[in-house]
């Protein structure tokens, strides 16, 4: 769902730490969040970390929170919410910081 390479390498989980004591990771943490990413990979210096939130009506399949990390930064670069939407072959993209900020992106190939 992600579209991240099998072949990119792992994030680097010592960003963990830093994630886990931002505010973003701790409202996603109170919606259910598992306490281990689902997925890690890291492209250009940045690391993404996949967290799979409990299941909601709309979407018996996700939501995840996606956090994207780097080293040189003190919290997360981004924090978003990736709902499912099946019926519809797209999903929503709801940003953590700015939660009326909503987009709706088609999934490719489909």
């Amino acid at each position: 769902m992600f579209g991240a390479d099998d072949d990119l390498p792992c994030a680097d989980f010592g960003l963990l730490d830093l994630l886990k004591h931002s505010p973003e990771y701790r409202a996603m943490r109170r919606r259910g969040a598992a306490p281990k990413p689902v997925d890690a990979w890291q492209s250009n210096s940045l690391h993404y970390f996949v967290f799979k939130l409990r299941p909601t009506q709309r979407a018996a399949e996700g939501p995840f929170a996606l956090f994207t990390m780097r080293w040189e930064d003190n919290g997360p670069v981004s924090a978003v919410v990736i709902t499912p939407d099946p019926g519809e072959n797209r999903v929503e993209v709801v940003d953590v910081r700015q939660p009326e900020t909503v987009q709706h992106i088609p999934l490719s190939g489909e």
